[in-house]
């Protein structure tokens, strides 16, 4: 599947009401206290088995441990003293096995906020990515995994719950007593302090993956940095944004993405892509579909890397009441294909363990964010471009249930107006993003990595939303150098030779170039071609002719471009120096660089009813062949292959007026004996 396995800040985006501030705060900028108790005695070790499931016993290296850490609810802060009631933090060491264990441990800081780190065992142990050389925590912060509360609404499945439902959780949790107040970042960040004093560690290493990034900086303000080595954040959601007003800024971030993703792909012309995505909107708000076309946006946002996004959109363009099963559907062949239909690996894992603690979620969102909405260090409102139906669906788009309804009826304090300033720091910094994080856009760890001296600021051109862990071992060594030496420049140049994400192949019927025999007859001398001519045709192809060299014939029955065009003039040629035959069926289907393909034959014939079609073409730039002088370079290659192959030069020319680059001329019967395309 797509989605990751970091529980986000944003796991998915659903449709809401617009949202306006319910109360404000006043300023209380003034400095917080050391907000930590006595930590000696406040760490208490116990047996892994009283506190994790067996399958994540199982996962547990040599030397790990578990524990617990009690902590006031309420921390010393802004001039308060602690709460008398004392809470537990669950606590999960990894030991690392290497025989070169380093003395500083890292701790991991799990997204949400309302996930829980102890569901991470297996992603971290199985990667071998952070425990590679250091021990790991990872903390279920308060209010979740195996920490005592633990604010799960029974109330409602799912997500998002009605109002109704989150003040009968509320009225519950309280009931239990539970102060809502005390569940949010600053809290958090000071169970962590006192967790590394209480486990008396001089220093460690932060790493945060999504709303882990806004607790990790928080750590970072509280306790002036001290006893931090140094700091990754994967994935920012920076405290100078605002989670729920900031929402479409992100949302337009990622179609844009999807835009320049299309741009980078041969086949798919971007402003094309862009005005099928605008008219499918606007066709949906014309028959009162908007809160659908809000569902159908986040569609695309789900499929921002995947070809497959292609054949989505030609499904809703041709109906777009097919908006939410045609990704159903793409996503069942998907997985089917993957793991061949059966149970995908991790399904087995406990309920338990895929537990969303929304009511910490909503007590955090609702505190920081909900009171500030529109306060923000982002400078626009990012919708430039965008048609106005795109930007009423886009607008009204807000994260899982972190609405203004859902924080109403949640009703908890504001926090202090610090949770909006950004954090300044000297602290070693590794910011790393995603190209194509629909979740906390790459320009966010941009923003942040500006009030961060020592920082170093690094985006995958292939990244989504989380980038260690991901299988991108070109991230897993940048952090690996960064741990070692964080005060250093990393090398970054493997980041170069990561491509940029394209949709090539995203046509349904654009598969790479396939022969084959008749009833497999491998002894005949013609083979059947099907599919678009790739990168791999080549090499498939001289294989081909090496193994079966008794081939004297190509019959070409659907044959409707080529993704490289370099690839294609050489495949043919190949044809041309062997001395085959080319011929189209009366219901084939020969276009665009497959035509070309089809005049290597030293025979040409085709039935009738035979389909040949010819088209300008574009340099990607914006250019188009007629753009270029007749005498530009970039005309030579073609040409010398026109002469190659015994062609007339201005069928090449004919060929750039007959049609645009996104559009299809069929030859007439007087067009190809005109150009003497068929031999005979």
């Amino acid at each position: 599947m797509i989605k990751d396995k970091f529980p986000l800040i944003a796991t998915t985006i659903i449709a809401t009401s617009m949202l306006s501030a319910c109360g404000g705060s006043g300023s209380k900028t003034e400095t917080t206290g050391t907000g930590v108790t006595d930590p000696i005695k406040s760490y208490k070790p116990i047996e892994c088995k009283a506190m994790l499931s067996a399958s994540q016993l199982a996962l547990l290296t040599p030397g790990s441990g578990c524990g617990y850490l009690s902590v006031p609810e309420k921390h010393a802060l802004y001039g308060q003293p602690a709460s008398e009631k004392n809470i537990e933090i669950a606590v999960i060491k990894l030991a690392s096995t290497s025989s070169e264990k380093k003395a500083d441990p890292l701790v991991y800081l799990q997204g949400g906020p309302g996930g829980n780190a102890s569901a991470s065992i297996g992603q971290v142990v199985t990667s071998n990515t952070l425990i590679k050389n250091r021990d790991i925590y990872l903390v279920d912060q308060r209010g979740t995994g195996y920490s005592k509360p633990a604010l799960f609404c029974t109330e409602y499945s799912g997500e998002a719950g009605t109002p109704e439902q989150l003040q009968a959780c509320k009225a519950r949790l309280e009931k239990a007593g539970v102060d809502l107040n005390a569940y949010n970042s600053v809290q958090n960040a000071h169970d962590f302090i006192q967790l590394r004093k209480a486990l008396s560690i001089p220093e460690w290493n932060l790493y945060g993956i999504s709303y882990g990034t806004r607790l990790a900086t928080t750590i970072m303000r509280e306790n002036n940095s001290e006893g931090i080595r140094s700091v990754i954040l994967d994935g920012m959601f920076p405290i100078e944004v605002n989670g729920i007003s900031d929402t479409p800024w992100a949302n337009y971030e990622s179609l844009n993405q999807i835009v320049k993703n299309c741009d980078n792909t041969d086949s798919c012309p971007a402003d094309d892509l862009k005005a099928v995505i605008e008219d499918i909107i606007a066709r949906m708000h014309n028959e009162g579909m908007v809160a659908e076309s809000r569902v159908f946006i986040q569609n695309l946002l789900e499929l921002i890397k995947e070809p497959a996004i292609i054949n989505y959109l030609l499904a809703v363009n041709e109906d777009i009441g097919k908006y939410r099963s045609a990704l159903a559907s793409l996503m069942a062949d998907q997985d089917d294909e993957q793991d061949g239909g059966g149970e995908r690996a991790g399904d087995e894992e406990s309920d338990e363990e895929e537990l969303f603690y929304g009511a910490m979620g909503l007590s955090t969102v609702c505190a920081e964010e909900y009171p500030f909405l529109n306060t923000t260090a982002l400078s626009d409102d990012n919708s430039q471009g965008w048609s106005a139906s795109t930007q009423v669906a886009v607008n009204g788009m807000y994260h899982m249930g972190f609405d203004k309804s859902s924080c109403q009826a949640w009703n908890v304090a504001p926090a202090n107006d610090v949770e909006t300033q950004a954090v300044a720091s000297t602290l070693p910094v590794l910011i790393l993003n995603g190209q194509n994080d629909t979740q906390t856009p790459a320009a966010w760890g941009s923003l942040v990595a500006k009030n961060m001296l020592n920082a170093q600021n690094i985006t995958n051109p292939q990244g989504e939303h989380g980038q260690l862990m991901a299988g991108f071992s070109c991230f897993d060594t940048i952090a690996d150098e960064f741990l070692a030496e964080p005060n250093k420049t990393v090398d970054a140049s493997c980041v170069s030779e990561i491509p940029a994400v394209s949709y090539e192949g995203g046509g349904g019927e654009e598969k790479s170039a396939s022969f084959t025999f008749k009833n497999g007859d491998t002894s005949s001398d013609t083979v059947y071609m099907n599919g678009v001519i790739g990168s791999d045709t080549l090499d498939v192809m001289q294989t081909l002719l090496n193994s079966y060299p008794q081939i004297k014939t190509i019959v070409m029955q659907n044959v409707p471009g080529s993704m490289d065009d370099d690839t294609n003039l050489l495949a043919s040629m190949e044809i041309r120096k062997r001395g085959i035959a080319t011929h189209i069926p009366a219901d084939g289907m020969v276009a665009s660089g497959g035509t070309d393909m089809f005049l290597a034959g030293v025979k040409r014939t085709a039935e009738a009813g035979a389909k040949l079609g010819v088209h300008s073409w574009s340099d990607g730039s914006g250019k188009v062949a007629l753009d270029y002088p007749r005498d530009h370079q970039t005309h030579v290659k073609y040409l010398d292959y026109y002469k190659a192959v015994g062609i007339d030069t201005s069928f090449y020319w004919y060929t750039l007026e007959a049609a645009p680059a996104d559009g299809i001329h069929w030859m007439t019967a007087e067009e190809i004996a005109q150009y003497g395309v068929l031999t005979e």
